[in-house]
């Protein structure tokens, strides 16, 4: 059976722009709450976190895709 190493664990698969979208929905009803300010502006850090992120994902998938496999030389 093959196990992960828990040194080296794989980077978890998710869905960053789901997780922007999802604070944003919750960003826009706080703004309608008095006396959740800080709750807003918290949430606001988050969605830049999460678009920060997404950035950095999206370049590295495109390096991954600009990779050439060069042939054996025997």
């Amino acid at each position: 059976m093959f196990r992960i190493p828990k040194s080296n664990p794989w980077p978890p698969q998710i869905d960053l722009s789901t997780v922007r979208e999802t604070l944003a929905y919750m960003h826009d009803d706080m703004m309608r709450v008095p006396g959740f300010e800080k709750l807003r502006d918290a949430l606001a850090v988050a969605i830049k976190e999460a678009e920060a992120a997404e950035l950095t994902a999206r370049t590295k998938s495109k390096a991954l895709i600009n990779v050439q496999f060069l042939p054996r030389r025997h």
